[in-house]
């Protein structure tokens, strides 16, 4: 697992964004390519990305965490375009769910090349369980919520990212509101 951890009152030093931001752009590269994820090798992916494997060990135990990393800024952005909505409902809600699954459908379809579908569905399920804390729900029913939304969520964005017919924003949006409870 990456070993980096978001929080909106942390402040990521500048060089290490720029260097998972140079890491993930070599692993674009690479997918882009027609590569498959176990032929990659860290020491070729940080020759490509300028980087060195110090560096990359410093910040990373596998390659895989390249792409964890960017699921953490992408729930990062999430969080924080939910907390600036005027209105948190289900309406805005599931708009930003649905943009931001556009805005990253590459990512999407990274995690599957990646085959790391079940450290991106905790991290969703864990962000569905900060919200649900806040809930009167007992613990066993906020831990099943939140794996449901978690799971729900990421196969709905994989389903999206690899329709072998694109599907609209807006048809996604529906879609996304009729398959999706509206409230708990």
């Amino acid at each position: 697992m990456a070993k980096a951890f978001l929080d909106p009152q942390l402040k990521i030093d500048h060089r290490k964004q720029q260097t998972e931001l140079k890491l993930f752009n070599a692993l674009v590269q690479k997918y882009r390519s027609g590569a498959t994820f176990e032929q990659i090798k860290i020491k070729e992916l940080c020759q490509m990305a300028g980087v060195s494997r110090a560096t990359f060990y410093r910040h990373h135990q596998e390659l895989t965490d390249v792409i964890v990393v960017q699921f953490l800024i992408l729930i990062a952005n999430f969080e924080r375009q939910i907390d600036e909505l005027e209105q948190i409902d289900f309406v805005n809600s599931s708009a930003v769910i649905v943009t931001t699954i556009y805005a990253n459908l590459e990512l999407i379809k990274m995690m599957q090349w990646s085959d790391i579908q079940p450290q991106i569905q905790s991290l969703f399920s864990g962000t569905a369980l900060q919200i649900l804390i806040l809930r009167d729900y007992s613990k066993v029913t906020q831990n099943f919520v939140s794996d449901f939304l978690g799971k729900t969520i990421l196969n709905f964005a994989q389903q999206i990212a690899m329709a072998v017919e694109p599907i609209t924003p807006a048809v996604a949006l529906k879609l996304y509101r009729l398959l999706l409870p509206n409230s708990l």
